[in-house]
Order: C-alpha cells, then structure tokens, then sequence
C-alpha cells in the first residue's frame, strides 16, 4: 500500500500543486505499481511563492507580494488571508500544537497570528535590529523557537512569555559563512541544524554546543529530520547527505545520488517516506531504511514548475483522499432503437398590434370611463311628447318620425342623455287674410 500523504509544492511561477499516489486496477486485482496524480493547482499570488508551512490540515504561504493565503485541506478551500506584513514573506512555521502561526518578513517584524480567529497575537517589530527575519523554527513543544536574521543573530525564544530567552552572535562562526541557512528542529527537541558553505552543523539545545560536525561535497540547501538521531540534507549537485549523531563529531556523511545535476530544493520527510523536489521540477518519493541507509524511488513526477517548498499533509489524520484510478472496460451494447422526434413545445406566443387596434382600445377605454362617471340609479329621461292642441296631423306625423329616429339613436348610444327636440313652427300667415279674418270676426 501506498502511503497515506499528500505532497503540497509552492513553485516560482506562483502556483500552489497538489500531488497524491494513484493506484492502477486492473481486472479488479491491485497493481504494485503506482504514480503520482495532480490532485489540484492553485493561483493565488501575485508574484513567487517564498515560502511556505504545513501543519496537520493547514497549508499556509508566503510569497513576494507581502500576503499569506491559509488552505483548509479538510474542506479543500481559501480560507483566509492575511495582510500583516509589508515585505517579502520569507519564513512560516506552525506551532506543534496548531495554535499559532509565526511568519518572519523582510520588513523586519516577526508576527504570531492566532490560529482559532486569525488574528494578531504578537507582533516584535525589530528582533533582528530591523534586518529580515530569514528562517524561524518551533520547537515540538510548541514553548520555544528558534529565529535567525540578516544581523547573524541567532535568537531563542520563550513563547509562553512571548521573549526573545538567549542571543547567539554567529559573526564569529566563519565555518557557516555570511549567510547561515537550515535551521531545523529534530523531532525529539534536543538538537537543531544549522548550515554553511560546505558544511552541516548539529547544535544540542542543553550546552548550546555543536555535536556533530559533517563536511559536504556542496552547499546544503534544505534539511529534513528522519528521526531524533538521523538527519537527511540536500545538496547544491542533487545528491541527499545523510548524517547521524551515532556517528564520531567529524565523520563523513554518506552521500546519495538522488536528483542528476540538479540541486535539491526542498524536502520533506513523514511516517519513514521521503519526498524530495529538485530545481528542474522533478519529485520523487523514496522510502528510508534506517537500517542499511538506503533510500528507495517509489515514484516520481516533474511538475514542468521550479519549486520553492515542499510540505507533507497525514491524510490518515483528517480523512483519507486518495485518487483512485480505473481502466476504461468498452462493453458491446445493442444499438438502441430509434425515438420518435418529440414535437418541440412552444415556449411563449409574439403578438402583433396595428394602429387600428390601438384606436379600438382608445375607444373603449373612453367608454368604459363615461359608464364610471354616470351615477349609479339614475332613470333615462322620458321622450318628448307634443301637447300643443293646435298642431296639425302633418306636425304630428313628423314629430312622430324624428321621435322614432331619435329612440334608435338613444337606443344605438347606449345609456346617452339624448337632446331634446326642437317644436316645429307653423308656416307664417300672410297680412291680408291676417286682415279679412279681424273684420269678419267684428261683422
């Protein structure tokens, strides 16, 4: 069986990847052989990643535009950023006990952020006299840590009173050169390593004095503890040192070749598995026997990226994630039988106005509004009748008519007022029978 880990890698070209073992079934019987699968690749910062810190779910880096972006690898996602400094985020670690994250940046402050509410627990603006802070190092009891700077001062810190405990000038040490590098606990607390130009130191906490001294073929670069006796380093020309403190103060490291002409960038070491990343973008896992002193490839990968950090997630802690990978089986299958077309349903209607059908609707608009505005119980008015006793039959003939005609106007206008009508005048007399009348009516 594989083991249970997955391989977190920060690259130059500002991608966070993830990498698993995948196994290959084949016929339902597992294969020996597997390699490894992209689980993810994530683009988050604007520049490089510098640095970078992996703690039991947590995945947190730094990089070159000043901001720290924190994974949840439980559920997979972004879960916070952080904007605490104002340089180049050179260094991170977690605490052992996953309460605090501690970050050292090249504005010179060193900041420990609680991890509960991501918040500033402590921030020491110049531990190293206003240099960079260049590497930081925690102790597995989560009470001590280790920094170092660009003032060559190595600083021990009491965490639980939040000090700086002991100062160690490292000018005076020429054997590690201008610029100290590894700085790495081992598991047990007891020792922690420190490195030059060709050479590898191991300090012992309780005299803070070197214990072990081994001289090296090329400059460490990286530093990974197998166990609290055996401590792996990679080197500028590809090749792994391994060192152990059963070993006289002076002896040589045994040297394995391990990435060709490539130097070892970073590497990680969990559960006796061996992950190592070279500048080219070739992983490779191997596993360690303490034993012979050996390493063994199980598997490896380029990721056509230049690494910058390497971590190792325990999957077996919070679930375990691992890719699966499955043959394609091509199964003869009669064709199916021909549907009938389904008639495509209308999914909505277009209507078409004219202008006529506008004027309608302003009409019977007009209408609907003259019905609101007649009161309600009103009686239509009665016709006109003529009462006059000296109409002729002609007159009443007409009026009749124009009665008749006015109904159905009444009647086609609907619940209209109609106009009353005018009474016809008699046709006019002339003067002499006027005259002839009086006189006979005197005689």
């Amino acid at each position: 069986m594989p083991p249970d880990i997955e391989i977190i890698v920060g690259t130059y070209e500002e991608f966070l990847v993830g990498y698993q073992f995948a196994e290959l079934d084949q016929d339902g019987e597992t294969s020996s052989k597997f390699r490894l699968k992209q689980t993810f690749a994530e683009k988050s910062h604007a520049g490089s990643i510098k640095s970078m810190a992996v703690q039991g779910p947590w995945v947190a880096t730094g990089g070159i535009d000043d901001r720290i972006f924190v994974y949840d690898m439980r559920i997979r996602k972004q879960c916070q950023i952080l904007l605490s400094h104002a340089g180049t985020v050179n260094t991170l670690t977690f605490s052992p006990d996953l309460t605090h994250l501690i970050s050292g940046s090249a504005d010179g402050h060193m900041i420990a952020t609680r991890v509960a509410t991501w918040t500033t627990e402590a921030d020491w603006c110049k531990p190293h006299a206003g240099k960079p802070v260049t590497h930081i190092s925690c102790h597995p009891s989560s009470k001590l840590a280790l920094s170092l700077g660009g003032d060559l001062v190595l600083n021990t810190w009491n965490l639980v009173k939040g000090r700086v405990a002991y100062r160690t000038n490292l000018k005076s040490k020429k054997t590690l050169g201008s610029a100290p590098d590894c700085l790495s606990w081992s598991t047990s607390g007891d020792h922690f390593t420190l490195s030059g130009p060709l050479l590898l130191e191991i300090w012992e906490i309780k005299n803070a004095q070197v214990v072990r001294r081994a001289k090296t073929p090329a400059k460490p670069v990286c530093v990974s503890w197998l166990n609290a006796k055996v401590c792996l380093a990679g080197l500028e020309n590809g090749s792994i040192a391994w060192t152990s403190l059963e070993d006289d103060l002076n002896a040589a490291p045994k040297i394995i070749p391990a990435h060709d002409e490539s130097r070892v960038k970073a590497m990680a070491c969990l559960n006796e598995t061996l992950v190592t990343a070279c500048s080219s973008g070739e992983i490779k896992v191997w596993r360690c026997s303490l034993d012979k002193q050996k390493l063994t490839e199980l598997a490896s990968t380029n990721i056509d990226c230049r690494p910058t950090g390497l971590g190792l997630l325990d999957l077996s802690k919070f679930g375990n994630v691992r890719a699966q990978m499955k043959p394609i089986k091509v199964e003869d299958k009669a064709a199916p039988m021909a549907e009938t077309p389904k008639v495509p349903t209308p999914r909505g209607y277009v209507t078409i106005e004219y202008e006529q059908d506008e004027q309608t609707k302003v009409e019977a608009e007009a209408k609907k509004t003259s019905k609101k505005k007649q009161p309600k119980g009103a009686l239509p008015k009665p016709k006109d009748e003529d009462t006059s006793e000296d109409s002729n039959s002609d007159e009443e003939e007409d009026s009749d008519e124009l009665s008749d005609s006015d109904s159905d106007a009444s009647s086609d206008a609907g619940d209209r007022r109609r106009r009353p009508l005018k009474r016809k005048q008699p046709p006019a007399v002339p003067a002499s029978s006027q005259r002839k009348g009086k006189q006979q009516r005197k005689k």
